[in-house]
């Protein structure tokens, strides 16, 4: 496993980090990305990315889903790792204990923005024809049209389905029929 991007997942008084783990996830269409589990299930994470994965292309690197208590596979992720986000001070120190490089291991806090604007910054891959043309067309669900998503509360912001229609009226407009 050669794990690029290492970020914690971690249960955050029973709420998931959903902004983080899309943000991960958009970061795993040119690199693997090891997602280590502590206290969150890989069902929840699957409920998050379940409606993103069949808009992207299935050749992508994606996610690896690691226990936090799996010490083999950790060590292994860590060592390979170019970044590590590290959510809580038993993850930072299983990294350095584990052997990661000085410097790599930073707060999560800090992923969201890193990896948003590294994916928004360089073309995947899979976008050229491998001439460098770009293969990206108008509504196609590659990196270029990754849909924005809206900050309106730190990044355990948990998706809330919305109505099907909107009425627009202007400010003041009687309501009705």
């Amino acid at each position: 496993m050669h794990a690029r991007s290492v970020i914690e997942i971690a249960d955050t008084k029973g709420i998931v980090p959903v902004q983080l783990i899309l943000a991960g996830y958009w970061a795993s269409q040119d690199r693997l990305v090891a997602f280590i589990l502590n206290g969150v299930t890989p069902q929840s994470i699957d409920l998050v990315l379940d409606p993103i994965v069949s808009t992207l292309p299935i050749l992508i690197p994606g996610v690896l889903y690691i226990d936090i208590r799996d010490k083999a596979r950790v060590c292994e992720a860590v060592r390979s790792a170019e970044e590590i986000f590290a959510a809580s001070r038993t993850f930072r120190r299983l990294a350095v204990c584990y052997g990661a490089r000085r410097g790599i291991v930073r707060p999560v806090t800090t992923a969201i923005g890193e990896l948003d604007s590294r994916a928004l910054r360089q073309p995947s891959a899979l976008d050229t024809d491998g001439c460098g043309k770009s293969q990206t067309q108008p509504g196609n669900p590659l990196l270029g049209n990754r849909p924005r998503v809206v900050h309106s509360r730190p990044e355990n912001d948990i998706p809330v389905a919305a109505p099907a229609r909107f009425d627009w009226r202007p400010i003041g407009a009687a309501v009705g029929p």
